[in-house]
């Protein structure tokens, strides 16, 4: 995986300039390697590498839209609580939709961390 190509992606889905863009660097690669411990294929081609890249893009975007959620009403790290609004935003929707339509690039035998249902 690439990580000027996950930049790239994260720039493109989050409008951040470039510049900026050190700001979200322990961002960025923490979804690298999410998505690098996730991967199912030993040995991506080129297409599965891009799907990857996006991935992990969409994985960062997702994360970058929670800390810059205008409506986020708490936040608790023992238990890791996060509580926001009531709207699935964007950056989830991207992330669900990648997921699925991605999903034999993954491992499906570890857990993908998302939210719990009950």
């Amino acid at each position: 995986m690439n990580i000027a190509n996950v930049d790239e992606r994260f720039m493109m889905l989050t409008g951040v300039a470039s510049g900026e863009l050190c700001r979200w660097r322990r961002l960025l690669e923490d979804a690298c390697a999410y998505i690098e411990a996730h991967t199912a294929v030993k040995s991506p081609d080129e297409a599965q590498t891009r799907a990857l890249e996006f991935l992990a893009a969409a994985y960062a975007y997702r994360h970058y839209e929670t800390c810059n959620d205008g409506n986020l009403t708490s936040f608790t790290a023992g238990d890791v609580k996060i509580t926001s609004s009531a709207h699935e935003g964007s950056a989830e929707k991207l992330w669900n939709r990648l997921r699925a339509e991605y999903a034999e690039l993954l491992d499906a035998e570890s857990f993908v961390f998302g939210r719990i249902v009950m």
